[in-house]
C-alpha cells in the first residue's frame, strides 16, 4: 500500500509540473505579444491570440500523456495528501512567493527609468502590466526551479 500511495505522489507531482509548465509557457507567449503591443503599438490581431493558444494547446498534447487513469484526485486522498504537506514543496513554494514578490518590488522602478529614457509617449500601462507579468513569470519559473 505504500508503494501505491508513493507511486500516485509521484505521478501527482509530475501532472502538477506539466501544469505549471504549461501555463508558464501560456503566459510567456501572450503575455509577449500583450507587452509588445503596448510598448511599440504593433497591434497583433486576435487571429495571432488564438493561433498562439493552439500552438501552447498543441505542444501539450504532442508530449507523452501522463497516465492519469487510478489517480484519485479528491482531497481527502492519502497521495493528495502526502502531496499538500510535503515540507520540500511547502519551502519551494515559500521561495517562488518570494521571488515573485521582489521582482514585483524591484521592476517597476528599473523599468520607469529605462522607458523614460527611451521616451515612451505613455509608459504606466507598459509597467503595469510587465510587472504584473513579470512577476507571475518568476512566480511559476521560480517553483518549477525550486520544486524537486
Amino acid at each position: 500500500m505504500p508503494d501505491l500511495i508513493a507511486d500516485q505522489t509521484e505521478k501527482l507531482v509530475q501532472f502538477s509540473r506539466r501544469q505549471l509548465w504549461c501555463v508558464l509557457v501560456f503566459l510567456l507567449l501572450l503575455g509577449g505579444a500583450h507587452l509588445v503591443d503596448l510598448l511599440f503599438a504593433v497591434r497583433i490581431p486576435p487571429a495571432a491570440h488564438v493561433a498562439i493558444l493552439l500552438c501552447v494547446i498543441a505542444a501539450s498534447a504532442l508530449k507523452n500523456p501522463l497516465d492519469t487513469k487510478g489517480i484519485d484526485f479528491s482531497s481527502g486522498h492519502l497521495a493528495m495528501k502526502a502531496l499538500r504537506n510535503d515540507e520540500l514543496r511547502q519551502l519551494a513554494q515559500a521561495k517562488a512567493f518570494r521571488n515573485g514578490f521582489i521582482a514585483l518590488l524591484a521592476y517597476p522602478p528599473l523599468c520607469a527609468f529605462a522607458l523614460t529614457g527611451l521616451g515612451a509617449h505613455d509608459p504606466l500601462p507598459f509597467v503595469l502590466a510587465s510587472g504584473a507579468w513579470l512577476g507571475a513569470v518568476v512566480f511559476l519559473a521560480s517553483l518549477l526551479w525550486h520544486d524537486r
